[in-house]
């Protein structure tokens, strides 16, 4: 196959090369009959866009990495995938384009396997760091590199620009909300020690069950379903008396489901269930589970926003750091 250029296009449709251009870039100017007879010569001849050389031209590609934790090869769950939906879309609306890698935020792998590459060959402009640890690997690059870039979730460093829900007002609102539900004693589980977002989600539960009185106990490391439900049948034996369960991540809580039923108890008759997340699969468990809402919707646009702005002007405020709070919705399974 022959390497079929611009020039190519525009003699076999008898155009100027800068006709064909602006029909590759959607030009509001072109006629009907010129946008047609240009894409057909495209597809018979198999001209393909070169979206790097495009983007080169004003020294940006439009290409923003988003960073998924490899969490042990198990990194994409339901609460990615909502997440990558919202900053698929809304990076669309920006005219950006977004590359998804799983990454490892102990240490910088430089190999063509990895979104790195990207980022330290000048292929993407930017980046999102889906989850973030003390002492992140990522963050030191970027900023030796000065390379746009965010964190959603909450980083050791005030400084590092970050968008996230309030971790601490998660687990405080969770176990507030269990504990005036008259539980007297909740199990919380949650994923690896590691993630800030767990220490200020433990911290805030914490602080609600000593607040109220009530008896508790947290299990860390709980970051797969299966996990889940294993953990969940393990507490249940060794703990009769249980009331609810505060999981963080609705994905997980449908572990914790089956570990409920298969000791042959209720929901919430005999045992409550309170996630997070608010996932739309949630609405769906039986009973439908209450959860804690974040939107994702928000948060994926801040994060969108803030990368833009950093990759147009370097003056940005570095320090940027959004907040969300968060709300309980309450369904059947309290």
């Amino acid at each position: 196959m022959r390497n079929v250029k611009m020039a190519d296009i525009a003699e076999a449709c008898g155009v100027s090369i800068k006709s064909v251009s602006r029909v590759l870039n959607n030009n509001p100017n072109v006629s009907d009959e010129m946008r047609e007879r240009v894409m057909s010569t495209i597809k018979e001849q198999g001209y393909q866009v070169n979206m790097l050389a495009r983007g080169l031209k004003g020294n940006r590609t439009n290409i923003i990495v988003v960073f998924a934790e490899r969490h042990h090869e198990e990194h994409l769950s339901i609460w990615h995938d909502m997440m990558l939906k919202h900053l698929f879309t809304y990076a669309k609306k920006r005219s950006m384009k977004i590359v998804l890698s799983p990454s490892n935020s102990g240490r910088f792998e430089e190999d063509e396997t990895d979104g790195f590459y990207l980022i330290a060959s000048g292929i993407a402009d930017g980046a999102i760091l889906l989850e973030n640890i003390l002492q992140d690997a990522r963050v030191d690059y970027f900023e030796k590199h000065g390379i746009p870039y965010v964190v959603f979730g909450e980083p050791e460093n005030e400084e590092i620009p970050s968008v996230s829900l309030d971790n601490f007002d998660v687990g405080y609102k969770g176990g507030c909300y269990l504990a005036e539900k008259g539980f007297q004693k909740i199990a919380f589980f949650i994923g690896e020690e590691k993630f800030l977002s767990t220490k200020h989600r433990i911290e805030g539960f914490e602080s609600a069950m000593q607040k109220y009185g009530r008896q508790y106990c947290v299990f860390k490391g709980v970051d797969t379903v299966k996990k889940a439900y294993e953990k969940a049948k393990e507490v249940l034996k060794e703990e009769n008396d249980i009331e609810a369960f505060f999981v963080s991540g609705d994905e997980r809580a449908l572990g914790v489901y089956r570990g409920i039923y298969e000791q042959g108890l209720r929901i919430p008759e005999d045992v409550a269930v309170l996630g997070i997340d608010k996932i739309t699969l949630g609405e769906y468990y039986y009973p439908p589970i209450s959860t804690i809402e974040q939107d994702f919707e928000i948060l994926a646009k801040c994060c969108i926003d803030y990368v833009i702005d950093k990759i147009e002007s370097a003056d940005v405020e570095d320090s940027r750091s959004l907040r969300f709070p968060c709300k309980v919705i309450e369904r059947k399974s309290t």
